[in-house]
This record gives C-alpha cells, structure tokens and sequence, in this order.
C-alpha cells in the first residue's frame, strides 16, 4: 500500500506541536488582517498572543479573516507527492469556509503532473476539535494499516457523530460576521440572551435555543452534552474558549458533575483566530462524539 501524508486548515484548532503528536503531516494556515496586515491564522498564535488579539476585538478592532488559497494547498500537496505520497486532505466544514473548494481546484491543476497519485481533498462537516478529532481517529487509522479508501468511507460515515455545542458571550461579534440579524443581536445584548449553537447535517452554525444569562448558557451546554455526547464510545471532552478559561474549566466541571460515573478526558485551548474574529470574546465552543440527532435540532 502506497504511504499518504494527511493534510488539514487552520481551523482545526491543533497547534503545530499537536499535530507532530497525533500525526497530521501539514496544517495549511488561513488568515486573518489587522489593517491590511497578514497573519497566519493558526493554533500556536506566534505572530500574535491570544489574549492580545481579544483584547484588541475587546477594544473595537474590526478583523476580517480569509480562507487557504488554492496556491497553499497545492504546495503542500506538491511536497508530499514528489516524495512518492499519495495525499488526504481534510478541510474545514465547506458551510463556514470556501477552504475545501480551493483544495478542490489545487488538486485538479496539480493531479496530471501526478498521474499515478491519488488525492483525496473531503469535507469534514465540522470544525475547530470536532475536525481535530477526525483527524486524530484518521491518523490512528493510518497507523492500522487502513487504505485511503477505508478511511475516506470512514469519514462518510462519521461526520455527523462528531459535534459541537457551544454560546456566545455577545451576539455583537456574529452580527458583525453576518451570523445574525442587528436587530437580534441588540435585543440580545439588552435582555442578556445567549444563544446554543450547534453544527447541522451540512455543518452550519444553528442557534437552537437562546437562554437568559452567562450561567444559564453554561447549564444549557452542560446539558446538551449530558443528552448527545457519547463517552462510552469517546471519552474525549474538547472546550475551547475565546479568551475566558475559566468559564471553560467552569463549563468542564459541569459536564463533569452530569457523568459521575465516567472518567472523561477534558481538553482546553484558544479558538484559533480565523474562527474567533467570527464569534467573538467570551465564545465558548464543547466538541465531542455522540448522537447525530443534534445535528436535526433546527428541523
């Protein structure tokens, strides 16, 4: 069987060190500018501290973000085609970011001067670690010995079990991304509302639910998680958090409390910034294995 490397975005949130561990060959980095100013958008924040960049979106700095170019994707995929790989690549929920249409086109312009080459560019559905996730279980694969055409099929298969379910801190930011209507994020902000958001079948943003207040969104959270997460098969808890851990290691104890007889593996990071200048400071986002029942919550 023919070695293939495995090639990610940004936006599944790992930083560099990360995917050496878990055996993601190469994370092509979005963007995001700062006055016209580019800087790779990506978990290891070395161009610009985390909590420095929600501060500055604290303070009013407008960011706009933009996805991998076709160019980036080519030249990962080149480099590991000249030395005799084949290439899977993982993107982005193709519903949040036009990232995997350039894999797309990379991989048309660049697969005849490869003709005994596969590559397989594929949409995951998800994003920041439910994508992360995906990864890690295809790398795994990998290391079983699975063809790219088991674990492609794999990923068909499971996309929609891995989720996510999280709330804003102020609906100002997804106004601002074009999320939600102006309207509805002032009447938000006076009222104190706070959506749950999850992922559809096609791996949208959907608010499902709004509810009063910081402590009731992290509740609510807590008990989607209890409903659709499924920790006998995947014990893995991912949070991450715009700029507010301890909201999210306040969250993770409450998820915790609603399985007291699990020992479940809770991890905690930054949202990467390509996706936090969409959803603001305050964001806080569960991804995690379990029912796909969630993903039909705005049927």
């Amino acid at each position: 069987m023919k070695p293939f490397a495995i090639v990610a975005d940004s936006s599944c949130n790992l930083t560099s060190a990360q995917a050496q561990e878990y055996g993601v060959d190469a994370i092509v980095p979005m963007h995001f500018y700062i006055d016209e100013k580019e800087y790779n958008a990506n978990g290891d924040w070395k161009e610009i501290g985390a909590k420095e960049y929600y501060d500055m979106i604290r303070s009013g700095v407008r960011l706009r973000s933009s996805q991998v170019t076709s160019q980036e994707y080519e030249a990962a995929f080149r480099k590991f085609l000249t030395e005799g790989r084949d290439v899977l690549s993982l993107s982005c929920t193709g519903a949040l970011s036009s990232s995997v249409k350039e894999s797309f086109v990379a991989r048309d312009r660049i697969e005849k001067e490869f003709p005994d080459a596969t590559i397989k560019c594929i949409d995951s559905r998800n994003c920041i670690y439910s994508y992360a996730m995906m990864l890690i279980e295809i790398a795994k694969m990998r290391a079983q010995g699975k063809t790219l055409e088991e674990i492609e099929a794999w990923i068909e298969q499971e996309n929609q079990n891995f989720n996510e379910v999280g709330t804003v801190d102020k609906l100002t930011y997804l106004r601002n991304a074009g999320r939600v209507s102006a309207s509805a994020a002032f009447f938000g902000g006076v009222f104190s509302v706070k959506p749950i958001v999850v992922f559809d079948e096609e791996g949208h943003n959907v608010a499902v639910e709004k509810v009063r207040g910081r402590q009731g969104s992290l509740d609510r959270v807590a008990e989607y998680v209890k409903t659709y997460a499924n920790v006998k098969k995947n014990r893995n808890i991912c949070i991450a958090h715009a700029d507010c851990e301890d909201d999210a290691r306040l969250l993770g104890d409450k998820i915790k409390a609603h399985f007291p007889d699990d020992e479940l593996l809770f991890h905690y990071g930054y949202v990467e910034p390509g996706v936090g200048s969409a959803v603001g400071p305050g964001s806080l986002i569960v991804n995690f294995y379990g029912d796909p029942a969630i993903r039909h919550l705005n049927k």
